[in-house]
C-alpha cells in the first residue's frame, strides 16, 4: 500500500475471537486501525449468558492495537452489550478525516445503525460482517419473513463489500440481495496460535484433565461447551450420550459453561449412573486444554449460525459431531461431513448417538482429526486478514479510478476550453 489505509472499526465489545484479529490488522504494513468500542463487556464481570460463576476473561483482549470506549447517552462506557446503545461520539469519529472505510458486523444495535447511516451521508466505504444462515432465520414468523424480504436487500446494500464466513453464509446474503462482486470471503476469527501454543506447552495438564473426567483409560469423552440456554439444545447432547452409552459402555460426556438451563440439567443429569457430568465454567485460557482432553467434541444447537466453538476444538484436533441446524457446515466450509467431522439430523437423539458410535472408532477419529486441523489452517485468522487486505486493495483501485475519472474529465474540459 503506498499510502497508509485508515481503517475504523464499529464494535460492540471486546471478544476473544476479534482482539487477535485486530491485532494481526494492525501489524500489516501500510494499514493503521482503531477500534471504536460500544461496551467493555467481558472486562469488568463474565458473560451473563454464562450465569453467576462465570468470570471476566483471563486472556489478554485489547493489546497490540488502537481502540477506544465510546460513552452513551449516559455519558458513561456500558457494562453490558445493549440493542439500544446510542454513542453520541461517532458523530465526530466516523469521518472521512479520521477513515478510509468502516468495518461493523451487523445493524443489530442502534449505534450500527447510525454508523451505516454516517458512512452513507459522508461517503466513506463501509464493509460488513455477519454469520446469519437461512436456517437461522427459521426462527423468525412468517409476517417477520416477509418484512425481511423487502428490508434486508435495502439494509445490507449499504455495505459496499461483505466479508462472507462460510457457504451458508453466502447463500444467505445472496438470497438478501448482496450480489457477488460485493462478497469476499473470509472466516469467522479464531486465534489458533494461542491454542496450538497452550496445548503444546502444558501435555502434563491435559493428560490430568482427563484423567479428572474419565473413569479409565478407556474412556472416550465427548464434550459440549457453551451457554446453557433453549437454543444451545444441551439435553439432546444428554440423551444421546445415553443412548450411546447403553451400547459402549466407554462412551461419557462432559458439559462445560453454564446459564439458565443448568439447574434442570443438573437434575437430568442426577437421574443418570455418571454417564454425564457438568463441570462448569472454564476460563479462555484453560479452554484449549480442555478441547485437547476431549475425543470429540459436540455441538447440537437448532439455532447457531456459525459456532465458533467448533473452530477451537478443531484447531485442538478434536473432532466435531455437529446439528444440521448449525451454520458452518458444506463442503468448503468448517465442518465436511465424513471428511473432519459429522453432521447429524436436529432433533434426533437417537442420530445423534449414532455418530457418536462412529466416531468412538479409533480410526475414524484420527483422520478426522488430522483433517480438522488441515481445514481449520485454511479458516484461521491469516484467511480473515487476507480478505480485509483483498477489500482494502479494492477500495484503493475504486478511489484511484474515481480520480483518474475526475482528472480526464478535467483534462477534457481544458482542451474544450483551447
Amino acid at each position: 500500500m503506498d499510502k497508509e489505509f485508515r481503517l475504523g472499526v464499529v464494535f460492540t465489545h471486546p471478544t476473544q475471537h476479534h482482539g487477535p484479529l485486530w491485532r494481526k490488522l494492525s501489524e500489516q504494513p501500510g494499514l493503521s486501525l482503531k477500534v471504536l468500542y460500544l461496551s467493555d463487556e467481558n472486562q469488568g464481570s463474565g458473560d451473563s449468558f454464562l450465569g453467576e460463576k462465570a468470570q471476566a476473561w483471563d486472556v489478554d483482549l485489547l493489546g497490540g492495537y488502537s481502540y477506544e470506549y465510546l460513552k452513551d447517552l449516559s455519558n458513561k462506557v456500558p457494562t453490558k452489550r445493549t440493542k439500544t446503545v446510542i454513542s453520541p461520539a461517532l458523530l465526530s469519529q466516523v469521518k472521512p478525516q479520521n477513515f478510509d472505510a468502516i468495518f461493523m458486523q451487523s445493524f443489530v444495535n442502534y449505534s450500527y445503525r447510525i454508523t451505516a447511516a454516517l458512512c452513507k451521508l459522508r461517503g466513506i466505504p463501509l464493509i460488513m460482517q455477519n454469520d446469519a444462515s437461512m436456517m437461522s432465520d427459521g426462527r423468525y414468523s412468517r409476517a417477520r419473513l416477509i418484512a425481511m424480504a423487502f428490508l434486508y436487500p435495502w439494509m445490507n446494500n449499504l455495505a459496499d463489500y461483505w466479508l462472507s464466513c462460510g457457504d451458508h453464509n453466502e447463500v444467505h446474503l445472496r438470497h438478501y440481495g448482496v450480489a457477488d462482486r460485493k462478497i469476499v470471503r473470509g472466516c469467522h476469527p479464531v486465534d489458533g496460535d494461542r491454542f496450538q501454543k497452550t496445548i503444546a506447552a502444558q501435555p502434563n495438564e491435559i493428560q490430568q484433565i482427563r484423567q479428572e473426567l474419565c473413569w479409565d483409560e478407556n474412556t472416550l469423552l465427548y464434550g459440549f461447551m457453551g451457554k446453557y440456554i433453549e437454543r444451545k439444545n444441551p439435553f439432546e447432547f444428554i440423551d444421546g450420550i445415553v443412548l450411546a452409552h447403553k451400547r459402549d459402555p466407554r462412551v461419557r460426556g462432559v458439559l462445560f459453561g453454564g446459564g439458565d438451563l443448568e439447574n434442570e440439567i443438573n437434575q437430568r443429569i442426577a437421574e443418570l449412573n455418571g454417564e454425564v457430568i457438568n463441570y462448569g465454567f472454564v476460563n479462555q485460557s484453560k479452554v484449549p486444554l480442555y478441547f485437547a482432553a476431549l475425543d470429540s467434541f459436540v455441538v447440537t444447537s437448532w439455532i447457531d449460525p456459525h459456532p465458533l466453538v467448533v473452530s477451537e476444538a478443531m484447531v485442538s484436533g478434536t473432532p466435531p459431531i455437529l446439528s444440521d441446524r448449525c451454520g458452518n457446515w458444506g463442503y468448503s466450509d468448517t465442518v465436511r461431513h465424513r471428511y473432519n467431522g459429522l453432521v447429524y439430523p436436529c432433533g434426533s437423539a437417537e442420530a445423534l448417538a449414532e455418530s457418536i458410535l462412529t466416531m468412538a472408532d479409533g480410526d475414524t477419529r484420527s483422520r478426522y482429526s488430522q483433517n480438522s486441523k488441515q481445514v481449520f489452517s485454511e479458516q484461521d485468522i491469516n484467511c480473515e486478514v487476507g480478505a480485509f487486505l483483498e477489500v482494502i486493495k479494492r477500495i484503493q483501485a475504486n478511489k484511484g479510478h474515481r480520480l483518474a475519472t475526475v482528472d480526464t474529465a478535467k483534462d477534457t474540459a481544458g482542451l474544450a476550453q483551447t
